[in-house]
């Protein structure tokens, strides 16, 4: 588990990852909103059904990757 609140840019080396089924929620906390995600696994996971991963982001990443995908990607 993790919450994410900066980023920085790193060049290296990636794969794309197998696909996982995900879900997201919205949450605050002392007036400050976030999201969630959970993902949970491949589909030959033995348990299935239970997070393998949650990951938080603050409201100013979710900006930031925002402007990733405008500037970087598109």
């Amino acid at each position: 588990m993790a919450l994410v609140k900066t980023m920085k840019k790193v060049v290296r080396n990636t794969k794309l990852h197998s696909e996982v089924e995900a879900t997201y929620s919205l949450l605050t906390s002392k007036g400050v909103n976030y999201i969630q995600i959970n993902t949970y696994g491949s589909s030959d996971r033995k348990i299935k059904g239970i997070a393998s991963q949650t990951i938080q982001l603050s409201e100013e990443v979710v900006n930031e990757l925002q402007m990733i995908f405008k500037n970087e990607l598109m």
